[in-house]
């Protein structure tokens, strides 16, 4: 029986066919959504209304894979094939191109993250190319390669927030961060195909990095030396009653990512209380709509503590919400195993929830009364706004 936390509701198209989307990204001060994707496409979204879309005015060839705001929410960058970068300036709604061979050759760019006094964005390609990069007068970028970069795909760059560390996850190198100036230390997971990394919370100095093996590891950052950052042995998990691969991970709020999974699915990752909970399955999705199941969730982003969108390769935005009732069986069933990188010790221990406030209340929206269910999802949505 499925026991998805969030149901889906509404369906929206930024356009006919199958747009080519790779991702999108949603600007801090939570006004403004960009997605992008394959032929240069950049689509302006309005986060709580994303039936007012619109795609900015730009031509071109290249896939744009990944993107990022800068702190200040007035402009992004957005990466892609063949050293492609673009500018989003929201003044006026415009994409500028910065980037080219010049300055990235015709690397296939990954990967972007603002730091977070916004003094430098880091960018991560192919063959686990690195740089750091800024504005100049002219608006142009300038940039500076990075040393101790690794040899595989960047996959993902996330920025802790209230830090100038970053930490990036690889394909086959494993998990590095990045210190305040500059310099990449890599401190675990070789071997495993990270596909993203997020830093989730402000309050906390960790990261959390996922695999597509349904892989998550923690990443446990040293803010008076980063070289001395570490994924603790029983930080690392892998998500035993999980269905298919991991494709990405978003934040959704304090301490809260959102991990896509393929076929259609999305799991909550709680990084205070080390736990994961299944957040939309599968067979639901199904039940919702078969088209938009078979489709590539590229991206997430919240309106509330469990409501928010999702968005498709496709073009398709999906709407979630909390279901309006819980069946029976409560609890998350994803069984966390503990895996010891470079053993082989396997110790599967289930979930731990008296000790978190956030758990008592995913349980009472979950499994409890109607009343208690409105109330613990009245105190997210407060808790929320105070975030």
């Amino acid at each position: 029986m499925a026991q998805s936390t969030v149901g889906l509701e509404t369906v929206v198209s930024v356009g006919e066919g199958d747009q080519g989307l790779e991702g999108a990204s949603i600007s801090p001060d939570g006004e403004v959504v960009i997605a992008h994707g394959a032929d240069s496409k950049v689509f302006l979204i309005d986060p709580e209304s994303p039936e007012n879309h619109s795609k900015l005015d730009h031509t071109g060839e290249l896939t744009m894979h990944d993107s990022a705001f800068h702190p200040g929410s007035n402009t992004a960058l957005v990466v892609g094939d063949g050293g492609g970068v673009l500018r989003f300036v929201r003044s006026n709604n415009s994409l500028q191109e910065v980037g080219g061979g010049l300055l990235f050759g015709d690397t296939d760019l990954s990967a972007v993250s603002w730091n977070s006094d916004g003094t430098w964005a880091y960018i991560g390609g192919e063959l686990g190319w690195l740089w750091r990069v800024r504005s100049m007068e002219n608006g142009q970028l300038e940039a500076f390669s990075l040393e101790g970069r690794g040899s595989s795909d960047v996959s993902g760059i996330s920025c802790v927030p209230g830090s100038n560390v970053c930490v990036l996850s690889s394909s086959v190198d494993g998990i590095g961060v990045i210190d305040g100036d500059h310099g990449v230390h890599w401190i675990g997971g070789f071997g495993l195909p990270w596909v993203g990394v997020v830093c989730p919370s402000g309050s906390e100095m960790q990261c959390v990095a996922v695999s597509t093996d349904l892989t998550i590891a923690i990443v446990s950052i040293n803010p008076g030396d980063p070289s001395k950052s570490m994924i603790f042995d029983n930080d690392v998990f892998t998500l035993q009653d999980a269905e298919g691969l991991i494709n990405g991970i978003e934040v959704q709020s304090e301490g809260i990512s959102l991990i896509s999974t393929a076929p259609f699915g999305i799991i909550e990752h709680d990084l205070h209380a080390r736990a994961s909970f299944k957040w939309l399955e599968n067979s639901d999705a199904v039940n919702f709509s078969a088209q938009v199941s078979d489709e590539r969730i590229v991206s997430t982003w919240s309106t509330g503590s469990f409501e928010g969108w999702l968005i498709t390769s496709e073009g398709s935005i999906i709407s979630y919400s909390p279901i309006g009732e819980s069946s029976s069986g409560g609890l998350l069933e994803i069984w966390i195993g503990i895996v010891i990188l470079g053993g082989a010790t396997l110790l599967v221990i289930s979930l731990i929830t008296s000790s978190s406030p956030r758990l008592s209340r995913w349980i009472a929206i979950r499994i409890g009364s109607e009343e208690e269910r409105k109330r613990a999802i009245r105190e997210e949505r407060l808790l929320s706004k105070k975030k």
